[in-house]
């Protein structure tokens, strides 16, 4: 807060000295302005006169090139009939007509008269009316008509009110054979609609305006355009045209004209001020920068204070790997230092072979994995990693956190070295007082009381609870370790369940609990498991809810089948699992009642070993709460024939 302060107050505006730059900048501005604006407006009156004839030169010839190809595409057709002697194939004609309306540019249609007889138009469809027109019974066309004939010359006219509906430029043509005799007359009907869209798309694109006329025309009415034009100063040409008399005027558009004096001192005197305005606020921003510079260097050596007072170990790369910047860290746990690892790979940091794990793995959201980590000496350890996404400069960056694990690795295997000490250590005397305690019950040791009876069977009980926790707490050090063998062979799965059904049947009893199966019938669902493994199982999901339902109650095994699995769910009428407890449920050691008092047996690591099984036989296991109330425990199992097909 002090800092933006101090900021908010050397930064508050320009010094007095420095106006006087801006000031004697503008000025300049203005004379510079005054003496480029009147050279600006001489040569534009020079330039524009150069510029329109340029321009007319170049819409004359578009309007020549647009139309002259189709009228000249008429003139071929007559020789193709003279070269015929007047003789027409209306197969070839067809083909001939459609030629050359494909070709051709703004045709209509192109019309046949022999003898002044209209007997055959291309395209037919829309211009059926025309078919057996007799120029002669035309009132109003047939003189020009006439007057064409006897001239022998082609004359393109319009627009013309067609027989067959809308108007048209006509460009007829008189055919004389060869041997003088008069032939008829050809018709090619223009629609000029998109010429004339074109030539105004044109005319617009140079900012001029245009006129056509016919030469000679003293009524003023023009074929295209502005007829004003005429009378105005605008340039005129003559357009070559087969069998038309053209004018074509050009002349700019008022607003094309260019900018007077005025218009160009205004325009400087803005952009002057303009200019300086910006000079100033440059100059501001310069003395802002010059602070926030300083400032920005005070944060980023806070921030790297705060990096390396870390104890563990954080790289920035780009997505490519590339490590970037490092905390003081790295020194402690890798041994390089942090201006050694800049520009070099990520994993330089990881053991032979990790970069290949880590490839298939994401370690994103912060979600740590555990890797084996190289030091600078070559010893390899433990660490957890973590990756987090972020942006720097609009580009994705990788933020790393490494922590070493080593020192945690070594007390974890000690436990486990105690654990697994400890329970093979009271396994074999455990095993003997157990088998003791049962000759005794027995009546080895001759008759007992009601009282020597009950605390010999007892001492049993707990004595099979204990080697119970003892075989649990093995069977978790050996999925720790992945020493638990797994012999997977083909199965029925409902056989295994029966049989688990029949194994525990003792403790239902004892319990007056029932235990039923259903879906039974569906003996063809194999699956590839360890039979041991899986009775293993079933006889932690069924215990768990023979123990937790009340007398008289059912127990019930479902087999379901999915598309590619098959799931085996455990339901009893008990209370089921309370909502805070359930994310815990195979965690291990964990019990929904943790005290000594709880009414219900048991060690805690049921649950936990059954997920390390069904995981182990490709499967998962989960619960849910059951329709009636109840826990329901279910495991997943691919079947067999879709194990076969991978």
């Amino acid at each position: 807060m002090e800092q933006s302060n101090v900021l908010k107050q050397q930064s508050h505006w320009l010094l007095p000295w420095q106006w006087l730059v801006p000031f004697l900048c503008l000025c300049c501005a203005a004379i510079i302005t005054e003496y480029q604006a009147r050279q600006l407006v001489e040569q534009r009156q020079n330039q524009a006169l150069q510029q329109l004839v340029g321009l007319s030169g170049q819409l004359r010839s578009f309007v020549e090139s647009e139309l002259n190809p189709s009228l000249y595409m008429s003139l071929g057709l007559a020789s193709h009939i003279r070269a015929s002697d007047g003789k027409l194939a209306e197969k070839e004609m067809l083909f001939l007509l459609h030629s050359l309306l494909e070709q051709g540019k703004h045709i209509r249609n192109i019309g046949l008269a022999p003898d002044n007889v209209l007997t055959l138009i291309y395209p037919v469809q829309g211009n059926e009316r025309a078919l057996g027109l007799n120029y002669q019974n035309l009132p109003q066309q047939w003189p020009d008509i006439k007057q064409l004939i006897d001239d022998k010359e082609p004359r393109l006219v319009g627009p013309v009110a067609l027989v067959q509906g809308g108007d048209g430029y006509v460009y007829r043509l008189p055919l004389f054979l060869n041997d003088g005799r008069y032939w008829g007359i050809i018709s090619t009907v223009l629609d000029l609609t998109t010429f004339n869209q074109m030539l105004l798309q044109q005319a617009n694109s140079y900012q001029v305006q245009v006129g056509i006329r016919e030469k000679g025309a003293g009524s003023g009415q023009v074929l295209f355009g502005y007829s004003h034009l005429f009378n105005d100063e605008a340039l005129i040409l003559d357009l070559n045209i087969k069998g038309a008399d053209w004018q074509i005027a050009v002349r700019f558009m008022e607003e094309a004209t260019g900018w007077g004096l005025w218009q160009w001192r205004l325009a400087g005197a803005s952009l002057s001020v303009v200019f300086c305005l910006m000079l100033a606020w440059l100059l501001y921003s310069y003395r802002r920068s010059a602070l926030f510079a300083d400032a920005l260097q005070d944060n980023e050596i806070y921030s790297r204070r705060i990096m390396d007072s870390v104890l563990d170990v954080i790289v920035t790369t780009d997505p490519d790997g590339t490590i970037e910047r490092v905390n003081s860290a790295v020194s402690t746990v890798f041994g390089y230092l942090p201006a050694q690892l800049a520009g070099r790979p990520f994993s330089i940091l990881l053991a032979s072979g990790q970069a290949d794990i880590l490839a298939t793995v994401d370690p994103g959201d912060g979600t740590a994995i555990e890797l084996l980590g190289a030091r600078h000496t070559g010893e390899v350890f433990a660490m957890d990693l973590s990756r987090n996404s972020t942006e720097h400069q609009g580009q994705a960056r990788h933020v790393w956190l490494i922590r070493d694990i080593s020192a945690r690795k070594k007390v974890e295997q000690l436990k486990n070295d105690f654990v697994s000490t400890v329970s093979h250590e009271l396994r074999t005397p455990l095993t003997a007082i157990s088998g003791a305690l049962g000759l005794a019950v027995g009546g080895a040791l001759g008759e007992l009381n009601d009282k020597q009876q009950h605390m010999l069977m007892l001492a049993q009980q707990n004595s099979q609870r204990l080697g119970k926790l003892i075989n649990d707490l093995l069977d978790i050090e050996k999925l720790a370790v992945n020493k638990m063998q797994f012999k997977l062979r083909l199965w029925p799965l409902a056989e295994l369940l029966r049989q688990a059904i029949d194994l525990n049947q003792p403790l239902a009893l004892q319990r007056q609990v029932t235990l039923e199966l259903f879906s039974a019938e569906q003996d063809d669902l194999w699956v590839e498991v360890d039979e041991v493994r899986v009775q293993q199982v079933m006889a932690n999901l069924l215990a768990n809810a023979i123990r937790h339902s009340p007398v008289g109650a059912s127990v019930r095994v479902t087999m379901e089948l999915y598309a590619k699995t098959v799931r085996v769910s455990v339901i009893d009428q008990g209370q089921g699992v309370s909502d805070s407890f359930e994310p815990r449920l195979f965690e291990k050691f964990s019990q929904a009642d943790s005290s000594d008092r709880r009414q219900v047996a048991g060690t805690g690591l049921g649950l936990a070993i059954c997920k390390d099984l069904i995981k182990a036989m490709r499967g998962e296991i989960g619960y849910q709460r059951a329709d009636t109330g109840g826990a329901c425990f279910y495991f997943r199992l691919p079947l067999a024939t879709e194990l076969s097909l991978e």
